[in-house]
């Protein structure tokens, strides 16, 4: 599992990248991050795109050991500069690549992820969980949500977050 995203702001982002994975009777997976600079909150399964694997890879490697989910076939939804400041680590700059499963996965049967990294996997509908405000805007633009974007607002500008899409050529 690559570790939880505790990047500090240089000249270049640290590249992430993130799967929506839709789970059994139109529900979502979730996982309720431990650390790094999300800890606490509910997040689509991702993480950091490791130096010899393409975006789409890490998304999927992610979503499967955090989640438990194997995603077939996956399609880019959008690129998103996400900014921000840690108290633990300071500043950081992730650019997040978002790839969304075109197919139902359910959470293998037995699976365990790593506490120290997830301390819970959900598969829910959008409504029953309300995740760190830049998943909502993902959902969102991505048409697997109607989160309201006032309230998305808001919940960015208390955490200090900045998130500014980019053209979706970037997810290739």
């Amino acid at each position: 599992m690559t570790p939880a995203f505790t990047h500090t702001a240089g000249a270049e982002p640290l590249r992430g990248a993130v799967a929506i994975v839709p789970g059994p009777a139109g529900t979502l997976t979730f996982v309720l991050r431990q650390r790094g600079v999300f800890a606490g909150h509910w997040l689509l399964p991702g993480g950091c795109v490791e130096a010899e694997e393409s975006a789409e890879q890490a998304a999927r490697r992610e979503a499967a050991e955090e989640a438990g989910v194997r995603a077939g076939a996956l399609v880019p939804t959008g690129v998103y500069d996400v900014r921000g400041v840690s108290p633990e680590s300071g500043p950081y700059w992730i650019r997040t690549h978002v790839y969304r499963a075109l197919r139902p996965c359910p959470v293998a049967p037995g699976f365990c992820t790593d506490l120290a990294e997830v301390a819970e996997v959900a598969q829910v509908h959008w409504r029953e969980v309300l995740p760190h405000p830049t998943d909502m805007v993902i959902l969102n633009d991505a048409g697997a949500a109607d989160y309201d974007p006032d309230l998305i607002r808001r919940l960015l500008a208390a955490d200090g977050v900045t998130m500014t899409p980019l053209d979706a050529v970037l997810a290739r």
